[in-house]
């Protein structure tokens, strides 16, 4: 008999195959084996995401693994994946040059869950994933629209053959139209100037998406340590030496350590809330400036109304994810 879990993973299996690529838009090329198949006898293959499909319109192959969880752990996050499974799925993605996604379910029941991820291997940085960055890549619980998977055309092999028997033809041409050749090479250089233009904007915006995710998940991760009370951990976030912190200046790491320890003696319980529809990343150098409007509540329980305020974080990140500088205003 099948676990519970393996059960739940059979059925998010199933919702993945039939709902989100089914049939219509998406040859299914490969499935590995359930638990059973594989007690029976393991297959190799096993080790590979649990689908490969083929999407109709591009002929762009690619892998989805499937993982559904109930729920979050005690920390907000949820266990994605294992250290040893991303690594093994990197090199798969290298080798075969076929991207890889992670299509994760969690709440609800398996085989209808609240809500569906769709993550990029590339942009699974962190084997924990808290809701915030889930929610960037959240997806409708129904049939995935394939241009939402940035696939590539895959062309033809008509296409991609070099038509040798055409050479003296392209030759011939050349030779006849030398009276126009500036004005062509004149339109050639101006489609090649806008060609890199775009090419320079599109890479920015997807360093710029990346760095950004990046860093809410380090904000995240941030405010998660300091409300836990874990102020050791703070080494993890914060630069040895901080320019501003608050209304102090030229402050060291320990010194950050010993105010925090003293704030929270003073105020036990407190929430932040960060709108995160105000996030916005700046590349400033080689660091990042970065600002959020956030709601900090100091929790009173029993002893009154809670204290609420409403301000803006100024932060700066240095080139290795470390704060260098952090304060606020009231708005």
């Amino acid at each position: 008999m099948q676990p519970d879990s393996f059960k739940k993973g059979d059925l998010f299996e199933k919702f993945v195959e039939n709902e989100l690529f089914k049939a219509a838009e998406y040859t299914l090329i490969h499935r590995t084996n359930n638990n059973d198949q594989n007690e029976a006898r393991y297959a190799e293959d096993t080790l590979k995401p649990d689908f490969k499909f083929r999407c109709k319109s591009t002929q762009q192959e690619f892998y989805v693994e499937a993982k559904y969880r109930s729920g979050f752990n005690a920390d907000n996050k949820i266990d994605v994946i294992s250290y040893t499974q991303i690594e093994r799925f990197k090199v798969i993605q290298k080798e075969e040059n076929i991207p890889i996604y992670i299509a994760i379910g969690y709440g609800g029941i398996p085989d209808n869950p609240d809500n569906v991820s769709l993550i990029p291997l590339d942009q699974l940085s962190y084997l924990q994933l808290y809701p915030t960055f889930l929610k960037g890549f959240n997806v409708n619980k129904g049939l995935i629209d394939s241009a939402s998977l940035n696939l590539p055309i895959k062309q033809s092999k008509e296409e991609s053959e070099d038509p040798l028997e055409k050479q003296p033809e392209k030759q011939e041409t050349k030779v006849k139209d030398t009276t126009i050749a500036p004005l062509k090479n004149k339109k050639i250089l101006v489609v090649s100037g806008i060609g890199f233009v775009l090419l320079a904007f599109l890479l920015f915006n997807v360093f710029n998406t990346s760095i950004e995710e990046t860093l809410k998940q380090k904000t995240t991760e941030y405010y998660s340590t300091l409300h836990s009370g874990n102020i050791d951990a703070l080494e993890n976030f914060i630069n040895p030496s901080v320019d501003k912190w608050y209304s102090q200046t030229d402050i060291t790491l320990e010194e950050i350590k010993e105010d925090t320890r003293r704030y929270i003696k003073r105020h036990p319980a407190t929430n932040t809330d960060i709108q995160w529809d105000t996030f916005k990343v700046t590349p400033l150098n080689d660091n990042y400036a970065v600002t959020y409007n956030m709601i900090y509540k100091l929790l009173r329980e029993n002893k009154g109304k809670d204290i609420i305020y409403h301000l803006k974080i100024h932060a700066v990140w240095d080139k290795d994810l470390m704060i260098t500088s952090l304060y606020e205003e009231r708005i």
